[in-house]
């Protein structure tokens, strides 16, 4: 079990060729960063804080995401197939 969750993770942060995905590795530090703050506050205060800041960090965190992912429009892998 502990190896197919490991795998699962490797496959998340990785792109569809198995080359490592600075992008989303960033993207999953950002939310990992933003849940932990959120909770530690929550734990600390007993009170959800204004989440303004926490989604301009997010969205700051997936912005390298999205100008990945919006780059590879127009191109085609040779293992993309919805091309065909």
């Amino acid at each position: 079990m502990k190896q197919k969750i490991l795998a699962f993770i490797k496959s998340t942060f990785s792109e569809a060729d198995g080359s490592a995905s600075a992008s989303r590795v960033l993207a999953g530090a950002s939310v990992g960063t933003v849940l932990g703050s959120v909770i530690y506050v929550v734990i600390r205060t007993h009170q959800l804080p204004d989440l303004t800041g926490a989604s301009l960090f997010l969205s700051a965190g997936f912005s390298g995401y999205a100008v990945n992912q919006f780059s590879r429009i127009g191109r085609r892998d040779d293992n993309d197939t919805k091309g065909q």
